[in-house]
């Protein structure tokens, strides 16, 4: 006879009382209980409940045999433990502790949607499981069988094991759709419930006519809880095999993430090799760590063994994710950087050090400045009495360069508004700021000493913005229309204090700038004398939801002259701004919009971007228009890009983008391809054209495979 804890039976809506433990005893109610007294058997039907502990076991029917201390339940069984997922069974038959048996027509769920099904079942006392006859899948399944899930692991073996966090397959197929497709005597990969676990990673495949054929295998190595390494072989049938790493590691108060890959090999081009064979690589860096609730500090490093490194090998120039304080949106343009950095409910303040490179073939990364430092501050308040808003800041820079111009300043100021409501709906937000610079310039100039300048100025703006919002709710259209205007004063100033331009070399003038204070970015650059900017927006609404209408006109007029310290091509260069509109429009699925600069005195279109798409049952596509043409600008740029994706069914569906440049009549960039998701499952095969020359890179074709199966891993692009 077993020893076995005590079970304590219930007939439903009858007491039960039972001297036995409560934390040893195993619990069963049902509708019906039978009890035959010489077999030592108790059987129980209808609605039956067996718990103990935090297990629990709902059946048809469950026999209890005494003398034997086996349980065995039969019909619809299903079975809870604690926070798991569900397991299911047509029957089971345990020990009277509910920790050990064997199930037959087995299912279960896992975490993260896994789902297991078998023959049968062994379930071990620490809860592991062993299946025969099983499968493994993370599709959702038919009910009645009549549609196979888009893929399954079939095996005749399984283990569970939640030792190791592992499961593991003997004589494992991959079934896609029902047929097999691959096999593998043995096979495992991390519980779903496990957040990592060390194993191999779904592997990629590129074919690329500038690298060959492309096959990289990444392997997890979870060095423990805090840290884990990923190793990526990558083979090449055009070139040398390349090593890529992954490491990452988190600490008590942050993390760091180092992302690198070597080589040994000669540079190349379509036209073949050149030069010495050498070890060639890349590194991305990055690390955040918390000093206090308020503060914390990191760093940034990026570097290339050459420039065009990172393009030869099909790598993103820049990070695509990174915790650096700075990113950079200059195109291959690299950044290694330190900072601390706070921040409170009303400030924030960091200071760095910077330094950059470009990788552009031929250009001298002597000219490019470091910033040692560079210091921002600014927070900001309520003055007492309803008295309006401040803010306040600080600004420091020192530029250093091996060859070109050096530059320090340092700038203290504040700002200051108080919207007001007047009568008739009327609204007022007087508003004034000033700023305080120092500057240090050291000019190098070809064949003569270096001239250093040092000087200080005070620049102050003061202004009046009006604004009169008319609202006319109608039956159909919510209209509202509001006239804008702003009168703004700026003091001048010695044209021997305006410093070299570092900070504003480029200014492009919009909507967002129309009404700014100070119109140019950074510091080196203010507007001076007395202005009047005015601005006139439309916003129509349908209650309905299907039609929607924003347009916004505006100018600006400069009472006492053009200012030479913009860019000719900027839109502000004049006495008279060029004139800045937008338009958009909803009609149901369609939309268009279009933001444009024209030129006030020639009506000429100086830049256009403009953008019309759709969005209807399986289709979306979009088409997007840039045309920059201002007679001052250096070079004209005109493109057109489009994107456009249709579902041929719920799960398969097309893609096609791409970029023209209409200046050079040539392609930029196409990709093409065909994609199927579905709950589990997410394959994108699609052909890429990079039709961007660099350096002595020409165009590149390639075919790319992305395969993620859910809960086992996948394969994507960088």
């Amino acid at each position: 006879m077993v020893s076995a804890s005590p079970i304590v039976l219930a007939q439903a809506g009858q007491p039960v009382s039972t001297t036995a433990s409560r934390s040893d005893s195993v619990y069963m109610e049902a509708d019906q209980l039978e009890e035959r007294r010489g077999e030592g058997v108790y059987i129980a039907r209808g609605a039956v409940r067996l718990t103990s502990g935090d297990r629990v076991i709902y059946a048809d029917e469950i026999t209890y045999n005494t003398l034997t201390g086996r349980v065995v339940a039969r019909g619809h069984v299903r079975i809870y433990e604690g926070s798991q997922p569900a397991q299911f069974a047509d029957e089971v038959e345990l020990d009277d502790d509910i920790r050990e048996g064997v199930a037959y027509g087995f299912a279960t769920l896992l975490e993260n949607n896994g789902r297991a099904a078998a023959a049968s079942a062994l379930r071990r006392p620490n809860g592991s499981v062993e299946l025969t006859d099983a499968y493994y899948t993370a599709c959702d399944l038919c009910e009645d069988g009549s549609r196979e899930p888009s893929w399954r692991l079939r095996a005749d073996r399984v283990v569970r094991d939640l030792d190791d966090g592992m499961i593991y397959y003997r004589d494992v197929r991959l079934e896609v759709a029902g047929v097999p497709v691959a096999y593998s005597p043995v096979f495992a990969h991390a519980d779903p419930s496990q957040e990592r676990k060390s194993g191999l990673l779904l592997p990629s495949l590129d074919i690329s006519d500038r690298l060959g054929v492309v096959y990289q295998q990444p392997y997890l190595w979870v060095i423990n809880p805090y840290q884990d390494l990923v190793i990526a072989p990558r083979i090449m049938t055009e070139a040398n095999p390349l090593l890529e790493l992954d490491y990452r590691k988190r600490f008590y108060s942050g993390m760091i993430d180092v992302e690198t890959s070597f080589t040994y090999e000669q540079e190349f081009d379509q036209d073949g090799f050149f030069g010495p064979e050498q070890l060639r690589g890349h590194i991305f860096a990055d690390g955040l760590f918390n000093i206090s609730r308020d503060w914390r500090w990191g760093f940034g490093l990026q570097a290339a063994s050459e420039d065009l490194y990172l393009r030869r090998y099909d790598y993103t120039e820049q990070p695509e994710e990174t915790d650096a304080l700075f990113q950079f949106d200059q195109a291959r343009t690299l950044i290694n950087q330190l900072f601390v950095a706070g921040k409170g409910d009303h400030y924030y303040t960091d200071v760095s050090v910077l330094a950059f490179d470009q990788l552009r073939d031929g250009f001298d990364d002597d000219r490019l400045p470091y910033m040692a430092p560079y210091w921002r501050f600014a927070a900001d308040g309520e003055l007492p009495m309803g008295l309006g808003d401040f803010d306040v800041f600080a600004n420091s820079v020192n530029l250093r360069r091996e060859q070109g111009d050096d530059y320090s300043r340092v700038s203290l100021g504040a700002s200051w508004s108080r919207p007001v409501i007047a009568p008739g709906g009327v609204r007022l937000e007087p508003f004034a700021t000033g700023r305080a610079d120092a500057f240090r310039q050291t000019e190098a100039i070809a064949g003569a000493p270096d001239e250093t300048r040092n000087f200080t100025r005070a620049r102050g703006a003061a202004g009046l913005d009006v604004s009169y919002p008319f609202v006319r709710p109608g039956a159909r259209f919510d209209v509202v229309i509001a006239p804008r205007t702003a009168l703004i004063a700026a003091n001048g100033g010695d044209p021997e204090e305006r410093p070299l331009i570092q900070d504003a070399v480029s200014v492009d003038f919009d909507r967002s700038l129309l009404f700014q204070p100070v119109r140019a970015p950074g510091f080196d650059v203010f507007e001076d004398g007395v202005r009047v900017d005015a601005g006139f927006e439309l916003d129509v609404r349908d209650r309905l939801d299907v039609f929607g209408l924003e347009a916004f006109l505006g100018r600006s007029y400069r009472l006492d002259g053009g200012d030479e310290r913009f860019d000719p091509a900027s839109g502000l260069f004049e006495e008279e701004s060029d004139w800045v509109a937008d338009l958009r429009t909803d009609l149901g699925p369609l939309y268009a919009e279009a933001s444009t600069r024209i030129d006030t005195q020639t009506g000429d279109i100086n830049r256009l971007d403009a953008g019309l798409g759709v969005d209807v049952w399986r289709v979306n596509a979009e088409i997007d228009y840039l045309n920059i043409s201002d007679d001052a600008a250096s070079a004209d740029r005109e493109e057109i890009s489009w994107s456009a994706d249709a579902g041929l069914t719920d799960t398969l569906s097309v893609f096609y983008s791409g970029r023209y440049d209409l200046s050079l009549n040539e392609d930029r960039i196409q990709e093409a391809g065909l994609m199927y998701q579905d709950e589990c499952t997410v394959l994108r095969v699609y052909w890429e054209r990079r039709n961007i020359k660099v350096g002595n890179l020409d165009a590149s074709n390639s075919v790319k495979f992305e395969v993620v199966l859910f809960t086992l891993g996948g394969v994507a692009e960088d």
